[in-house]
């Protein structure tokens, strides 16, 4: 069958991704548009998700708990459970959200299984991600860190350890928005782990104002309740109590980032992701 050049032309407009929802408008209100996007895709389920985000906080408090006990095995219960929650419980969060966004319900079981299969994937991703930030801040904070001691920077309300953190929190976020849709692009569209980065990085490249504000927007919409439990938690004087309820606040935060998140990449993802994934989900 020998199809005209209009069909052609249709044909391959069909395949073309649909103009982004607000490509219109300026970044900070289409970050804005987003963040709001995303407390409504996240409404569409909240008992699905408060079971699935219950679910996840269950290890970091055992580590918080265990933690407070003396002994060595103590230490490294409580060291190695809230990875479970940093792993798994992203990888959840991210598959919870995609079925909120297709149209159904969270269902645990399901989400628990694919979270298992995808976390090889996940972890190499994540590896590639890890190398590229902290490769490139931890020399940084490092450098930033011996000039403060040697020119003897003080400020009151900042400790000197935090210092470098504080100095470099801006471009410490601009690369993370570059980095962070390398899981989007893993478990969504089944992508191996440098095309993941590189279609992460191709992401946020022109708009990364857009991303990094709807990022923080997210963040700042749980903040009124997020921030004093943090400063609650900072008081704690048992680092590993510090560390599993602040991985129990970051698991409780995820799922409207992560909605925010997911709607940018649902906008930009490649064209090849686009066709590769139509009409199917990778991890039902």
């Amino acid at each position: 069958m020998v199809t005209s050049p209009i069909t052609q032309v249709q044909e391959q407009a069909s395949d073309k991704p649909p103009l982004p929802r607000y490509a219109h408008c300026p970044w900070w209100k289409q970050a804005a548009h987003y963040v709001v996007d995303g407390c409504r895709l996240c409404s569409r389920d909240i008992p699905g998700l408060l079971v699935l985000v219950g679910l996840f906080v269950m290890p970091p408090l055992a580590a918080a708990l265990v933690g407070s006990q003396p002994g060595l095995f103590a230490y490294w219960l409580a060291t190695a459970l809230p990875w479970i929650t940093i792993t798994l419980g992203n990888i959840a969060a991210v598959l919870a959200i995609e079925a909120i966004s297709a149209g159904q319900q969270v269902r645990l079981l399901p989400i628990l299984s694919a979270s298992i299969r995808w976390l090889p994937r996940y972890l190499w991703t994540n590896a590639i991600t890890t190398l590229l930030f902290w490769g490139v801040f931890t020399p940084l904070q490092w450098f930033i860190g011996q000039q403060a001691s040697q020119w003897h920077w003080s400020w009151q309300l900042i400790p000197a350890t935090l210092i470098p953190t504080v100095i470099l929190l801006l471009p410490m976020l601009f690369w993370h928005v570059r980095l962070v849709f390398g899981t989007y692009a893993t478990i969504i569209d089944d992508q191996p782990g440098i095309r993941s980065v590189i279609t992460s990085i191709g992401i946020a490249h022109t708009r990364w104002k857009m991303v990094a504000a709807a990022f923080v927007g997210s963040v700042l919409v749980e903040a009124p309740i997020a921030a004093p439990i943090y400063f609650l938690i900072l008081k704690n004087g048992n680092p590993l109590e510090v560390e599993g309820f602040t991985w129990m606040l970051v698991m409780a935060m995820r799922p409207l980032f992560i909605a925010t998140l997911h709607l940018i990449y649902e906008d930009y993802r490649p064209v090849f992701a686009l066709q590769q994934t139509r009409g199917r989900r990778f991890w039902l």
